[in-house]
């Protein structure tokens, strides 16, 4: 988590705070400039991302004020070291916690989900051609997948990707030999079988088509 984002954000939403209540046509230069910093803030720091259970704008306009008017109740030093561990520690353990809770109550629901050893929880909807499947890491994939969190957000899609098995998570390198040419699949992946190495703790779901294998090139 990069530090300069909360400062951030609580810039923009003292400018919204502020100028939220003027029409453009009676802002003078300066606060055209701090509009246009504001809104470019917004953009370059992907604010929008975050969610109105973790951000409150008048409490961050509060803290602005705050610290320009030198009545600030926490430090510069104890707002970083609360921050770090908040998102360092604090939230990836909820998150994970929150996911697993979800993957628990997805298998419950559903009696055609399959776990393997490694705890990926899948359904073939269509099992495909049995005599081309991916059997090796290096194999690639030609697919139509769509990926969604929790709470149904997409966060990714593509209608035809080729895409190498030892270069996608763990999830997806040991699924997309459980179906043929021509199968479906979906797959529910905790944590460790996505990117919590990246520090993203939210399990996945992926609806996957699988149009072609392409075979990894024999070593001469």
């Amino acid at each position: 988590m990069k530090k300069a984002i909360i400062p951030a954000v609580a810039f923009c939403a003292a400018l919204v705070s502020c100028q939220g209540s003027k029409s453009m046509k009676s802002y003078t230069v300066v606060d055209s400039v701090s509009y246009a910093v504001g809104v470019d803030l917004v953009n370059q720091f992907q604010l929008k991302a975050f969610q109105d259970s973790m951000l409150i704008g008048d409490v961050l306009a509060t803290a602005v004020r705050d610290v320009f008017d030198g009545k600030a109740q926490m430090t510069p030093e104890v707002a970083s070291a609360f921050l770090n561990e908040y998102f360092n520690v604090r939230k990836p353990a909820l998150d994970k916690a929150e996911s697993m809770k979800w993957l628990e109550e997805v298998k419950t629901s559903n009696p055609n989900i399959q776990t393997t050893e490694s705890g990926l929880m899948y359904e073939i909807i269509n099992a495909g051609d049995p005599a081309v499947k991916a059997v090796n890491d290096a194999d690639q994939v030609v697919v139509k997948y769509r990926g969604t969190y929790q709470d149904g957000t997409e966060f990714d899609a593509n209608e035809n990707a080729t895409l190498p098995l030892n270069g996608v998570i763990a999830a997806w390198t040991e699924g997309m030999k459980l179906v043929g040419k021509g199968g479906e699949i979906i797959l529910w992946a905790n944590p460790d079988l996505a990117y919590a190495l990246q520090g993203n703790m939210r399990a996945m779901k992926f609806e996957i088509t699988l149009h072609d294998v392409i075979p990894a090139t024999p070593a001469e």
